[in-house]
């Protein structure tokens, strides 16, 4: 409204002048009448814009505290003086919208799309860090992803089988080295708890014969539909590290750690080898990823904007992406393109796929084979 009364103003005040200037110079008027108001539309509008915006917001951003602390003043008499006008005019917008029988809901609050833009602006200008700006980025997207995302699938749990001798447990406990182990019965048909690592030590060193079942801390069963945002609530309310994921018949689908909410915020953990990472960016450029890589991870990694069906969630992995693509259970050297980059399965273990090759196409492709 601003910028549409300063061009009329100064439409309506510099036109016929500008005009009697270039009939000057011998210019007929039916070319200078409306070659001014061009020239002077097109100048009202560029110096608005650089002298009324740009170099103000420029200046505010260069020197912020100083230039709030010059005219904290003066706007604070200016709000104090038109304070009657503007209850004047707010007055007669509410009650003209209600002649109308248009319902005002004073909706003003900010949206999740606006902290989003003023993030990136902060990091673009080297106020907030990239990786500070990423972690943000991530806290809002745990209310959008279901656990089944961050989970560990119940085929790739290390767990401690109560019915088997104490030796091969604490072999496995040496191997893997967690601070906790699930204790099952069989193949997961009967889950007893958790068991710490610590308490077994602890009875090791005094001599004592150690138990899988003592001291064990009750499992703690969630459905999959939780959020992360929810599950992080689900964890911080009770004490516990780790949770078992069950689907609506029961089934017991994996596990969600403290450590794997973290690493959904921050990003991975350093792992303890290379085999164990999401994603490791060779030399050339492309990317050997995990099969099991969180899409919101893959993306990030990939710098992709969007992936096949996402909005449905019918996978949370780059697996399931492959085989949603693919339309099949893939094999090694099967491959799709997506957004600029070639995908391909060089390894599988068994019906899962343990490695993709990400490799930067030459030309923009962005629908999968």
């Amino acid at each position: 409204m601003r910028k549409s009364s300063c061009l009329l103003v100064g439409e309506a005040a510099l036109s016929p002048p500008f005009s009697a200037w270039l009939q000057s110079f011998g210019g007929e008027a039916q070319i200078a009448n409306p070659l001014a108001t061009v020239l002077v539309v097109v100048s009202i509008t560029y110096f608005s814009i650089v002298l009324g915006e740009l170099v103000p917001k420029r200046i505010g951003q260069l020197s912020p505290e100083g230039i709030a602390r010059f005219v904290a003043r003066p706007m604070l008499w200016l709000a104090i003086l038109t304070k009657p006008f503007v209850m004047l005019l707010s007055g007669s917008t509410r009650l003209l919208l209600r002649l109308l029988g248009v319902k005002d809901t004073g909706n003003n609050s900010v949206t999740e799309e606006d902290i989003h833009h003023l993030l990136s602006e902060g990091s673009d200008a080297g106020v907030i860090e990239q990786q500070e700006h990423q972690m943000v980025r991530n806290v809002f997207r745990l209310d959008d992803r279901q656990i089944a995302s961050f989970m560990v699938p119940r085929n790739n749990v290390v767990f401690l089988d109560a019915d088997k001798p104490l030796a091969e447990s604490l072999s496995q406990v040496e191997a893997h080295r967690y601070t906790r182990f699930p204790v099952v019965r069989g193949n997961w048909e009967e889950v007893l708890g958790l068991v710490s690592t610590s308490h077994l030590l602890n009875q090791l060193l005094r001599g004592e014969q150690a138990s899988l079942t003592e001291h064990l801390s009750p499992a703690v069963f969630v459905p999959e539909s939780l959020t992360g945002m929810e599950l992080l609530e689900n964890l911080k309310n009770s004490g516990g590290e780790m949770v078992f994921i069950i689907d609506e018949y029961g089934e017991i689908q994996g596990i969600v750690t403290l450590h794997d909410l973290m690493e959904a915020i921050t990003g991975e953990f350093k792992p303890q080898s290379q085999e164990d990472a999401w994603a490791i960016q060779r030399e050339d450029g492309s990317w050997l990823l995990d099969g099991l890589i969180p899409v919101p991870e893959l993306k990030d990694r990939l710098g992709l904007n969007s992936v096949p069906e996402e909005d449905r969630g019918r996978y949370h992995t780059l697996s399931g992406m492959l085989m949603l693509i693919l339309g099949r259970l893939p094999q090694t050297t099967d491959h799709c393109e997506w957004e600029g980059w070639r995908l391909e399965v060089v390894d599988m273990d068994g019906t899962r796929i343990d490695k993709v090759l990400a490799s930067a196409l030459h030309s923009d492709t962005t629908a999968g084979d």
